[in-house]
């Protein structure tokens, strides 16, 4: 056996035990990401809603594809937010529900609230995610068969999601802690995409672009003046509850009712 072949062997075994000696850590990051997100398979779905249904703005509904992705099952914290706080002392609190640069004890498992587009994309930069598309966002509260709202198409209540408490947020004491409401779940089992924070999104908006938008693994507009935000907040009348309501709003204002979820591909490709 000459030196070029055992150089081979030699690299082989290396390779093999380098695998076997990662296996336990992606197992790890595997189940890590099955307890904290949810899994989207790719697929097509319909977007939009029919005439009749639902805003212009909503309409065409049409067919996207989506290739497959994880999304949080619940809004980011007061307490998600905190850790990125103390990770970057250079950054702030938001608006209200702090002591100092800690959550106040009953705002650590509320959403945190207040953040602008930019701060929510840094935030999931930061966990190793990124703000879902649009498109991804209301594959998980539509379903693949189209839900009027995240659990279906019952009619909004106070036991499938917050809204409707006019007009001010007291402290954040009128947010629920994620998760409460078991009855505005999505069946897949992601959290309040309905009602107690809006969210925002990557996309920015253009109340046209269904019009004109990719059908495959759209992003939204090259530019614009506002951001998507999407699933209505605290504050919001029924309509906003709709898993296809889309609005815009400015991305530098830290508004009281908007906040954020993370989103990861299930690929490489960012």
């Amino acid at each position: 056996m000459d030196g070029l072949e055992m150089n081979r062997i030699a690299l082989f075994l290396v390779a093999w035990a380098l695998f076997w000696l990662a296996a336990p850590a992606l197992s790890i990051a595997s189940e890590d990401a099955a307890a904290d997100m949810v899994h989207f398979p790719a697929g097509e779905f319909w977007m939009g809603r029919e005439p009749g249904k639902g805003l212009e703005d909503e309409m065409p509904r049409h067919k996207v594809y989506l290739d497959a992705f994880w999304l949080d099952r619940f809004e980011v914290t007061g307490g998600d937010f905190a850790a990125y706080l103390k990770a970057h002392p250079d950054e702030h609190p938001t608006i209200t529900g702090w002591w100092g640069r800690d959550p106040r004890p009953d705002m650590v498992d509320k959403p945190v609230i207040g953040l602008t587009w930019e701060r929510c994309r840094n935030f999931c930069r930061w966990r190793g995610k990124r703000l879902p598309t649009e498109a991804e966002w209301e594959r998980a509260a539509a379903g693949m068969e189209g839900r009027t709202y995240p659990w279906g198409e019952e009619p909004p209540t106070p036991e499938r999601a917050n809204f409707g408490k006019c007009c001010f947020i007291h402290k954040g004491e009128v947010l629920h802690e994620v998760g409460t409401l078991e009855a505005g779940r999505t069946p897949e089992g992601v959290h309040d995409m309905a009602g107690n924070i809006a969210e925002w999104v990557y996309d920015w908006y253009d109340k046209s672009y269904y019009s004109a938008g990719d059908d495959s693994n759209p992003r939204g507009p090259e530019s614009g003046t506002y951001h998507v935000v999407r699933g209505g907040a605290w504050n919001s009348l029924p309509d906003y509850m709709r898993s296809s309501r889309r609005y815009g709003f400015d991305d530098a204002k830290d508004f009281y009712g908007i906040g954020c979820r993370c989103a990861r591909s299930a690929s490489p490709n960012p």
